[in-house]
């Protein structure tokens, strides 16, 4: 047996595409530590209901509207954005702020362990590093009942590789900050770790895969929306600030059109239309017109921290 793994030990190494990952582990877990592995079971389901009653496996429908649709993209044709059962979990240690989502993108039973997507993001509040994960499969869900650490490269589960994540876009999207707010998922916002104005930057490999996401924000001046959060210049500055003042996403349901719903931001802002259209009508204008020339003196666009090379 020695003598077999002598010569197993010096036949050449072949390198596959998933040593792209296992560097990506690797920078991950110098910087942020060992993530937990977990279980989906142990998330909180996040409600999907229209016109305030609970859509359910019985009487869910393809392309069935609902008050506070995902914003995410499903992808699978008429199936719709609003799928029950999708689960967030906390897994934030005293370091670092974890936040998880199991998602349903195909109608399943309530207790159904199997999931499209699972996502992961962990967070230090204090350096800024951050790092993504995503395990979905093009031929199968995922069994999300127990899911290894994403920072242990060898524990075979359907991560996908930096190239992959790159193509998801996790930071165009999470252009302000880690942990962005959507009606959806604010359901269960208690439980989602926040970092609104903290450090912030992706962490990468020698091959800078995220060094095209965006790394600038703005602070407006004079803007009651800059209070609670910084503004991104990629997805924010897009669809994000349309649909969270009045705009309503794919998949809003007639409740969700009209107001308060139509208007997610603030959170449960509980104002009457003519208070939040005098107290944020402004705010969102001065933000509009800096999404447009964020070069104004106005706009005070600021850059998130750069891409630092972590040392092994």
């Amino acid at each position: 047996m020695k003598r077999l793994a002598l010569i197993l030990s010096l036949l050449p190494v072949t390198v596959f595409a998933d040593d792209d990952h296992a560097d990506y582990v690797k920078a991950c877990f110098n910087a942020l530590g060992t993530i937990p592995a977990f279980s989906c079971a142990d998330g909180t389901p996040v409600p999907v209901t229209q016109n305030g009653q609970e859509i359910t496996f019985d009487n869910f429908e393809p392309g069935i509207t609902c008050d506070r649709p995902g914003l995410l993209p499903n992808d699978n044709g008429d199936v719709g954005q609003c799928i029950p059962y999708s689960r967030i979990l906390d897994l934030s240690t005293e370091s670092t702020q974890v936040a998880v989502m199991c998602r349903q993108k195909h109608i399943r039973h309530a207790d159904s362990m199997l999931f499209d997507e699972i996502d992961v993001i962990a967070h230090d509040p204090n350096t800024g590093a951050t790092c993504w994960w995503a395990a979905k499969q093009d031929d199968a869900p995922v069994d999300g009942s127990a899911v290894p650490s994403p920072t242990d490269a060898a524990a075979p589960f359907p991560w996908i590789d930096p190239e992959g994540l790159v193509s998801e876009g996790c930071g165009n999207c999470h252009d302000n900050d880690p942990f962005m707010y959507s009606p959806f998922v604010g359901q269960v916002w208690s439980i989602i770790p926040e970092n609104p104005f903290g450090p912030y930057y992706h962490v990468d490999t020698e091959k800078d895969w995220f060094a095209d996401w965006p790394t600038e924000v703005m602070n407006p001046r004079d803007s009651t929306c800059t209070g609670c959060h910084r503004i991104g210049l990629h997805d924010t500055c897009g669809n994000l600030t349309d649909w969270m003042t009045g705009t309503a996403p794919d998949g809003a349901d007639e409740l969700a059109q009209q107001f308060p719903l139509s208007h997610g931001m603030p959170p449960n802002h509980g104002m009457t239309r003519e208070q939040w259209t005098t107290i944020y009508g402004p705010g969102v204008a001065t933000v509009k017109s800096c999404c447009e020339d964020p070069d104004q003196p106005i706009c005070r666009k600021t850059p998130l921290l750069a891409f630092p090379k972590t040392q092994d």
